[in-house]
């Protein structure tokens, strides 16, 4: 009988599967408030098409939720483009000069450096990404942040919404 409710936190333990998150990050900045942003190009550094994209519209989407101004459209070029790839740094410093044009004050870059899924009987999603903050009129970056995540096991989650979890966490580093 002792044995029996022994099981019970065991099974659970093992039906909860693994998963992770690692961040580092410089110390929060001060930031002004009702300032702007904008959303810079995110580079892709994997082999997942789009996946600088969605990270970039999941960061645009919890700044706002988080009551920021994010100003402007989403970098997002059409799917052929990005497909056949372009050139990052080319889109990141134009971007970075219509920001400074248009008065913006916070600018949110980032990269992409993994993006898919664990091989073996559990592929699990990995995501791996940087961000940095770059004070516009000043042309610095004041604030950066990377981190991992890993999923849990038995096929709950995706790479979405292991990296919006990530993307919170570091941007949460970053302005509080």
């Amino acid at each position: 009988m002792k044995t029996r409710g022994l099981w019970i936190p065991v099974l659970i333990l093992m039906l909860s599967g693994c998963a992770g998150m690692t961040v580092q990050s410089a110390k929060p900045v001060a930031l002004s408030k009702n300032a702007t942003w904008t959303i810079l190009p995110f580079a892709n550094n994997t082999e997942t098409p789009l996946a600088n994209e969605r990270a970039a519209a999941l960061a645009a989407g919890i700044l706002q939720s988080d009551n920021q101004k994010v100003i402007g459209t989403l970098p997002i070029r059409s799917r052929i483009q990005s497909l056949l790839g372009g050139d990052w740094k080319k889109e990141y410093t134009a971007a970075l000069s219509r920001a400074h044009n248009d008065g913006i004050h916070y600018a949110l870059g980032g990269s992409v450096d993994e993006w898919n899924y664990r091989a073996g009987i559990n592929a699990e999603p990995v995501v791996t990404m940087t961000l940095w903050i770059v004070n516009v009129p000043e042309q610095k970056v004041i604030w950066t942040g990377v981190g991992s995540a890993h999923g849990g096991s038995l096929g709950r989650g995706g790479t979405g919404g292991l990296a919006q979890g990530l993307i919170q966490r570091l941007l949460q580093r970053a302005l509080h």
